[in-house]
C-alpha cells in the first residue's frame, strides 16, 4: 500500500512539473515595460521599435500596446483556448521568427466574434527566417487593418472553413522577399475588404474554397478593390476558386501561377 501511494505521488510530482514547464515562458528583455500575470502578457515598451524575445510556452494571451513592437518567437507556443486572440496587437505589431526555430500561435474555444489567433486592431507584419504555424481554430488564423508578409520564412495559416487565413483592409507582400506561406483549409486564403498585391515570395494556396477574395463596389462602393500578382509564385492546389474581385480588376504582372 505505501508503495502504491509513494507511487501516486510521484506520479502527481510529475504531472505537476509538466504543466509548470508547460507554462514556462521566457522575454528577453524582461524589464518594466512587460506585465505578465497567469493568462496575459502584457507589453507596453514608452518607445516605440522595441524588440522582445520570446520562447518557450504560454496558455493565455500575449498583448501589444506600442506602434512598432516586434515579438520575436524562438521556439515558442502561445495558445488561447478561450476564444479569443492568443497574440493581440492594440498598435501596429509586428510577428517575427528566429532563423532555424519553430514556433506555433493558436486559438480554440468558443466565442462570440470572428476572432483570429493574430490579430491586430492596426496594421500588422510577418517577417523573420524561421516557421511560424498559426491555427486559428475560432475563425481566422490571421486579421489585421493592413498585413504585411515578408522575411525568408515559413508561414501556415490555416482558418475555418467560415474564416480566412489572412482576414484583411489590404494585403501585400514587400518587394524581394523569398518567404514562402501556406494558407489552407479556410473558406478564403486572403480576404481581403480592398485590395491584395503579391509582389515577392511563394504563396501556396490549398484546400479553400476561395485563394484570393476581395469586397466589390457591391459591398463597398468608396473604396477600390483589385487583386495584382506583379511577383512571386502562386501555387494553387485543390481551391474550388481561384479568385473573385471586382470585375476586370484582376491582373498577373509577372508572378509564375502553377496548378496541382
Amino acid at each position: 500500500m505505501k508503495s502504491s501511494k509513494k507511487g501516486l505521488f510521484l506520479l502527481a510530482l510529475t504531472l505537476l512539473a509538466a504543466e509548470l514547464f508547460a507554462q514556462e515562458i521566457s522575454i528577453s528583455p524582461n524589464d518594466k515595460s512587460v506585465t505578465i500575470s497567469k493568462d496575459k502578457i502584457i507589453f507596453s515598451p514608452k518607445k516605440e521599435g522595441c524588440e522582445y524575445i520570446i520562447s518557450g510556452n504560454f496558455t493565455g494571451q500575449l498583448i501589444n500596446k506600442t506602434k512598432n513592437t516586434v515579438l520575436k518567437l524562438n521556439n515558442a507556443r502561445i495558445e488561447n483556448r478561450q476564444g479569443e486572440a492568443a497574440i493581440y496587437g492594440e498598435a501596429k505589431t509586428e510577428i517575427s521568427t528566429v532563423e532555424g526555430s519553430t514556433n506555433h500561435v493558436i486559438s480554440s474555444g468558443k466565442s462570440g466574434e470572428k476572432s483570429a489567433a493574430i490579430f491586430c486592431r492596426k496594421n500588422l507584419e510577418l517577417g523573420g527566417s524561421g516557421s511560424l504555424y498559426v491555427t486559428g481554430n475560432v475563425y481566422h488564423a490571421v486579421k489585421a487593418d493592413d498585413v504585411k508578409l515578408k522575411g525568408s520564412g515559413k508561414f501556415y495559416l490555416q482558418g475555418t472553413k467560415e474564416g480566412s487565413a489572412i482576414n484583411c483592409k489590404n494585403c501585400i507582400s514587400e518587394k524581394g522577399k523569398t518567404f514562402t506561406a501556406f494558407l489552407m483549409n479556410s473558406k478564403n486564403g486572403i480576404k481581403a475588404d480592398q485590395t491584395i498585391l503579391l509582389e515577392s515570395g511563394t504563396f501556396c494556396f490549398k484546400d479553400n474554397k476561395t485563394a484570393l477574395k476581395t469586397d466589390t463596389k457591391k459591398d463597398d462602393p468608396k473604396n477600390p478593390h483589385s487583386i495584382t500578382l506583379s511577383g512571386g509564385t502562386i501555387q494553387l492546389n485543390g481551391n474550388e476558386n481561384f479568385y473573385k474581385t471586382e470585375e476586370k480588376s484582376f491582373s498577373v504582372k509577372g508572378a509564375k501561377i502553377t496548378e496541382s
